[in-house]
C-alpha cells in the first residue's frame, strides 16, 4: 500500500502536524520521515503542513519533490517561528495539533502517545492538571549525547525569578509547560489562545508564555513520556545569531516572560527589587557575558507589549498556588 493510499489520508484529519522551517534542510527530511511513519503507525486520519519561512538552501524544494503529499506554505519572507506556527496552525484541520521542530527525530509511538489524551476513549488528566485538556507534552532528549532535552516541566520561584525546573516521571504527570517544537494542543484552545505570543521574537520562551496562559484559565498538560523524540537543538537559530546571541536572546526573553506574566503584588515586588542586585553581579563579568544586562535593555524596548499582554491574562489561579504545584521539580539553573 502506498503512502498516498493509506487510509489515514482518506479521512477528515483527526490530527495536524505542523513543522516550521528555515534553512534547515539537512534535517527536515530525516524529521519529516519520522514524523510521517508516526502517524500512519497510529492509523489515526492526518495531515502534515510545512511552513517555510523563506528558507534558502532549497527546503522547500525538498518538500515538493520528497514529501508531495505533505502541505507546503511558502512565506514570502523570513517571518520568523512563532508567525510561521501560527500560520500552519490557522491552516490546520485536525482536533489536536501537533508541533514538531524540523531538527526533530520521532520514534514510531509519538503520535499516539500524544493523540491517544484527546477524544473518545482518552485517559483521565494527571492528578493537579486542570480542568480541560490544552497540551500534551513529549520527552525529548540530545541527538548527539542523549541527555535530556525536555522532560516534565514546571517551574520554581528561586532568587526573586521564575525558573523552569524539571522531574523525569516515568508514567504520565501533570507539567505546567508544554515543549512547542514536540507537542500536541487542543487546536481550537490554541488558536482562542491566539497562538504563540510575538513579544519574544525571534524565539524561546514563547512557548511557555502560551502555557502560562493556558494554566491561568484552568485548562491542563499532561507530560506523556510514552511520546519520545531526539533533537539536534537550536540548529537554525545557532546558526543565524550564533551561541552568544542565543544565549542574549533566551535572557532578554525570560525577563518578558515575567514581565507579561507575574501577577503576585508579592512575587513582582520581589522581581524588581532583585533587577538592580543581578545588575551589579552582571558587571563584575566579562563584557562579553553581560547577557542580563544586555536582556534588560531589550525587555524594556518590548515592555508596552509586555504590559498590554498582562491586562488581558486574569486567570483562575494565583501565581504562587502555580508554583507549589511543582515544589517537588529539579531547578534547571
Amino acid at each position: 500500500m502506498s503512502f498516498s493510499d493509506h487510509p489515514s489520508r482518506r479521512r477528515r484529519p483527526e490530527v495536524s502536524i505542523v513543522v516550521a522551517n528555515w534553512d534547515g534542510g539537512e534535517f527536515l527530511a530525516r524529521c519529516l520521515s519520522a514524523l510521517q511513519l508516526s502517524a500512519r503507525r497510529s492509523g489515526r486520519a492526518f495531515e502534515l503542513i510545512v511552513v517555510d519561512d523563506a528558507s534558502t538552501d532549497g527546503s522547500a524544494e525538498l518538500v515538493r519533490s520528497r514529501f508531495p503529499n505533505a502541505c507546503l506554505l511558502e512565506n514570502p519572507r523570513n517571518l520568523g517561528f512563532a508567525r510561521s506556527i501560527n500560520r500552519g496552525a490557522a491552516w490546520a484541520k485536525g482536533r489536536a495539533l501537533i508541533l514538531a521542530n524540523n531538527d526533530l527525530v520521532v520514534r514510531e509511538e509519538f503520535v499516539e502517545s500524544l493523540c491517544r489524551w484527546y477524544g473518545s476513549g482518552a485517559p483521565p488528566v494527571p492528578e493537579g492538571s486542570g480542568k480541560r485538556l490544552f497540551a500534551v507534552s513529549a520527552k525529548t532528549v540530545g541527538w548527539y549525547d542523549g541527555r535530556p532535552n525536555q522532560l516534565c516541566m514546571g517551574a520554581a520561584w528561586r532568587g526573586g525569578r521564575v525558573t523552569p525546573a524539571w522531574s523525569d516521571p516515568a508514567e504520565p504527570a501533570a507539567c505546567l509547560f508544554a515543549q512547542a517544537g514536540a507537542a500536541a494542543y487542543d487546536a481550537a484552545l490554541f488558536r482562542k489562545l491566539g497562538g504563540l505570543s510575538l513579544l519574544y521574537e525571534p524565539g524561546y520562551w514563547e512557548d511557555y508564555d502560551l502555557s502560562w496562559r493556558a494554566d491561568c484559565r484552568g485548562w491542563a498538560q499532561v507530560y506523556d513520556p510514552g511520546a519520545y523524540a531526539l533533537h539536534i537543538g537550536g540548529g537554525s537559530m545557532r546558526r543565524r545569531f550564533g551561541d552568544d546571541g542565543v544565549e542574549n536572546m533566551k535572557a532578554r526573553n525570560h525577563l518578558i516572560f515575567e514581565a507579561a506574566n507575574l501577577s503576585s503584588p508579592r512575587l513582582l515586588a520581589e522581581w524588581v527589587l532583585r533587577l538592580p542586585v543581578a545588575l551589579a553581579r552582571d558587571a563584575a563579568r566579562p563584557a562579553r557575558e553581560r547577557r542580563f544586562t544586555r536582556g534588560l535593555a531589550g525587555m524594556f524596548m518590548r515592555l508596552p507589549g509586555a504590559l498590554r499582554q498582562r491586562m488581558a491574562l486574569g486567570g483562575e489561579s494565583s501565581d504562587l498556588s502555580r508554583l507549589r504545584r511543582f515544589r517537588d521539580h529539579r531547578p534547571s539553573y
